[in-house]
């Protein structure tokens, strides 16, 4: 058994889409029109098994948090080089809500949010 998938509520689907797929390079894993009113959309980051599902509120009975008041997903990304990433994320405009900084732990982090408001914390280390 391995853990297939988080939700995280958006509000559009296609614009949550871009911004996963063509900001943070992520790969579409399934986009599935299971009813008329339900989208199983998820996505990865490239070689991964475990990703997130992007889900509209009305479809998982939780709110959409917004760009003003950002929302902590508690979703955390590793990566190899978080200031490398934060200078490659940034140029296609993903916005940082905290720049990189060394944790207290050794690694660096910092934390990026989507165009809904989720934000996630992403370290170089564990």
């Amino acid at each position: 058994m391995h853990v297939f998938a988080s939700v995280v509520i958006v509000s559009d689907l296609d614009k949550a889409l871009s911004f996963y797929v063509d900001q943070l390079g992520w790969t579409l894993r399934m986009d599935n029109q299971m009813s008329p009113d339900y989208r199983f959309v998820c996505v990865a980051p490239p070689g991964h098994s475990s990703g997130i599902v992007l889900g509209l509120s009305p479809s998982y009975g939780l709110p959409c948090p917004t760009p003003e008041a950002p929302t902590m997903t508690n979703i955390y990304f590793s990566c190899d080089d978080v200031r490398a990433d934060f200078a490659l994320l940034s140029a296609r405009g993903v916005v940082f809500t905290q720049q990189p900084e060394q944790m207290p732990w050794g690694a660096w982090g910092a934390r990026l949010v989507d165009p809904d408001g989720n934000e996630f914390f992403v370290s170089d280390g564990p």
